[in-house]
């Protein structure tokens, strides 16, 4: 009698025991679920996030066909071939240590030059409404409009601003508005503004184009490069 008494309560230990660790297994079950699908969330929206980003800036320039074909941003002359554009040798472009005689050359103490090559690859026209370099506007420079690209002339964007190159020699700056025709190729001078800082070689520079759609068209080259 009590050998049935002690096997029915090793019985009802045994049953305890195994009722608790099945309690257990479901909470550690939940537990990895939860943490499963909180990496999970974690990592779709970053995706997700980082899925729009990529194809707003896609959508966007696949929309207008804006490419960009060249660049230069040294510390050199003849940027981008074009004769006489001359940044000093300073190690770095001058933007407000320039600003005490913005409006001229940098050899007489002006700030210093970027020049973009774009092409309109769409079928129609495009109008390059603003620059944006590091967040920073630039606008047309309608005091530009048709004349030949002369430095020591005074032909040339004002502090700044930029101007639209016809390609070849001898560039006549845009005629009379920003508009880049379809499959045309141009030159867009850059005379940097005196308010900034200046920018160093060895850092990055976003370039926004802002044509009149929903998001600019954005690049980031590198300062201090010609591609």
């Amino acid at each position: 009698m009590m050998s049935k008494n002690i096997e029915k309560k090793k019985k009802s230990r045994l049953k305890t025991r195994r009722g608790v660790a099945d309690v257990i297994s479901t909470m550690m079950l939940m537990a990895v679920t939860v943490t499963g699908a909180s990496t999970l969330t974690y990592f779709m929206n970053d995706a997700f996030v980082s899925g729009n980003l990529g194809t707003v800036s896609t959508l966007e320039s696949s929309s207008l066909n804006l490419l960009l074909l060249g660049y230069d941003t040294r510390d050199s002359f003849d940027l981008l071939t074009l004769s006489e554009v001359d940044n000093l040798t300073n190690s770095y472009l001058c933007r407000l240590s320039c600003s005490g005689n913005s409006d001229t050359i940098p050899a007489l103490g002006g700030t210093e030059f970027i020049v973009i090559q774009i092409q309109n690859n769409g079928l129609n026209s495009i109008f390059l409404e603003d620059v944006f370099i590091s967040g920073e506007r630039y606008s047309w420079d309608p005091t530009t409009t048709g004349s030949t690209l002369n430095l020591l002339g005074g032909e040339f964007p004002r502090d700044g601003m930029y101007s639209i190159l016809e390609t070849g020699n001898n560039p006549n700056q845009h005629t009379d508005n920003i508009e880049i025709e379809n499959g045309k190729i141009v030159n867009v001078l850059i005379k940097l503004d005196s308010t900034n800082p200046d920018i160093q070689l060895n850092k990055g520079l976003p370039i926004l184009l802002n044509t009149g759609g929903t998001h600019p068209v954005e690049f980031l080259i590198e300062s201090g490069d010609a591609r």
